[in-house]
């Protein structure tokens, strides 16, 4: 039937699914426009004027709703924000850079000043309780 070997496959009017030859229904309305539909149902739908949109199983749908077209689409490359430093009213840009490249050494200073007094306070703590100790044997 087919010289080229290739078949003509039609698209459902309603559902947008492909109608194979010799499947479905062509639907010739009174102003002579053809309608193809593959099954009762869509035809159906289609007569009872249900729109394509809002039924789930249609192609429509489907493609509004952003459904099964995850190889086709990758998700956008979102740009991340650069900081940028500004003035603020207390404070000049260069005075700014100035306490932010100080600032490194002056943590690492406290830190070690915070270590050297939370084991002062630790001995002291020792300290005492071996003194309560001693006191409570005599």
């Amino acid at each position: 039937a087919f010289e080229s070997g290739t078949m003509k496959v039609e698209i459902c009017h309603y559902s947008g699914f492909r109608i194979h030859p010799d499947h479905g229904k062509k639907f010739v309305r009174a102003d002579s426009k053809q309608f193809n539909f593959i099954t009762k149902k869509s035809e159906r739908q289609f007569l009872n004027k249900n729109n394509p949109r809002k039924i789930a199983w249609t192609m429509v749908y489907r493609k509004m709703h952003k459904k099964g077209i995850v190889e086709e689409v990758r998700k956008k490359r979102s740009r991340k924000a650069q900081k940028v430093t500004k003035a603020i009213v207390g404070a000049s840009l260069a005075f700014i850079n100035e306490k932010r490249l100080a600032a490194p050494k002056d943590t690492k200073a406290a830190a070690a000043k915070a270590k050297e007094a939370r084991a002062k306070r630790k001995a002291d703590k020792a300290a005492k309780v071996k003194a309560s100790r001693a006191a409570k044997k005599e």
